[in-house]
């Protein structure tokens, strides 16, 4: 009972305990097992006396209270992963200050490319519009979306996830059991059953104030890139972009109306260096460097339209412009049949005639 793993559990329910403390303690006494047993002047000095964290963990250092904790995690509709266990994200290890227990609902593992679509909670049309847009887009990518289940441009960027039947992963700043704001009550449930929501804080923990900068770091690291889609000149969101900048990630930025105050966070950001995001594809270019990516909504399009033959000629003309001949000669058909698919294919409009019988795609 007394292990590792129960007692970054025990320690995170305490509250105020940060993995630097986690790490000290871990340095100075060998291994974090002995904080169980040591006399209180060894943790008090461990702690630098930090009398406050010092006596929570003497008051609640008690394998009835311990195991309180434990009955009480694994009676639940959630799974708890701490930083030792091999389902823990890499992305989040890799982060300064990494939260050292998670509390999951949904999907656990993830492991392919996310993006974060944040911003201002007081949205406009045109900015909630556009969140749910790219969303929507980025799934047909196979693309999932993170953001932080808030009001406004949050909830629209996973709506769009789910509408485009694509995956989405919420990050709260409060306890597991708790969705905040209550008016996205369906949206939480729709997103426990086909996405992910993920929560550094026990359950029962109220949406406190101070929660939510710090939700902002996970949301950042675990994403690939942070899309802005509107943001006040001191709004929350640019907290998100700091994190994201600090761990080395891209940074995009919807360029708004510059007598809108929630575009005025944007178009700095643009001013500073951040990318300019016109359309999806500006994020999968970015994206292509990491990943192999395909748009599975045009493929599927794309069986639909054409017959195999044709899809065929098609895929060789997509890898680059090319002549008629090599055509011929990577598919294996001949010349004559060749050209009745290139006529076919032209006509539906998919690829276009170069001069020197050279063709490429137009879509």
């Amino acid at each position: 009972m007394i292990n590792e793993r129960n007692l970054l559990i025990w320690l995170n329910h305490l509250g105020s305990i940060t993995y630097e403390t986690i790490l000290s303690l871990k340095s100075y006494f060998g291994k974090l097992e002995e904080i169980w047993y040591t006399n209180e002047n060894h943790l008090y000095h461990a702690l630098e006396n930090r009398r406050i964290i010092a006596e929570k963990m003497l008051k609640t250092r008690n394998k009835e209270f311990l195991q309180k904790i434990i009955d009480k995690n694994y009676q639940k509709d959630f799974t708890v992963i701490t930083i030792e266990d091999n389902d823990y994200p890499q992305r989040l290890k890799d982060i300064y200050n990494p939260p050292y227990v998670l509390y999951v609902k949904g999907r656990v593992g993830i492991n392919f490319p996310l993006i974060a679509i944040v911003g201002a909670r007081k949205s406009t049309p045109y900015g909630r519009w556009a969140a749910k847009k790219f969303a929507k887009e980025l799934t047909d990518w196979d693309i999932g979306v993170i953001s932080g289940l808030a009001l406004g441009i949050d909830t629209e960027g996973h709506k769009g996830a789910l509408e485009g039947k694509g995956y989405t992963v919420g990050i709260l700043g409060c306890g597991i059991d708790k969705c905040y704001p209550k008016s996205n009550q369906n949206l939480y449930k729709q997103m426990e059953n086909l996405g992910t929501i993920i929560s550094e804080y026990p359950p029962g923990v109220q949406p406190l104030k101070h929660h939510f900068p710090a939700r902002n770091r996970i949301i950042s690291g675990l994403s690939d890139g942070v899309v802005v889609i509107e943001a006040g000149e001191k709004s929350g969101t640019l907290i998100t972009v700091e994190h994201a900048l600090q761990q080395g990630k891209d940074v995009f930025a919807l360029p708004g109306n510059i007598n809108n105050s929630q575009s005025k966070g944007t178009n700095k950001l643009i001013r500073e260096g951040a990318k300019i995001l016109l359309s999806v594809e500006d994020i999968i270019e970015e994206l292509k460097y990491k990943y192999v990516l395909n748009n599975t909504k045009e493929e599927e399009n794309l069986k639909q339209d054409l017959s195999q033959e044709e899809m065929k000629v098609y895929n060789i003309i997509r890898e680059n412009p090319v002549h008629i001949d090599l055509i011929s000669y990577k598919s294996g058909i001949s010349i004559s049949e060749v050209n009745i698919l290139l006529t076919i294919l032209e006509l539906k409009g998919f690829i276009n005639q170069l001069p020197g019988k050279i063709y490429t795609v137009s879509k």
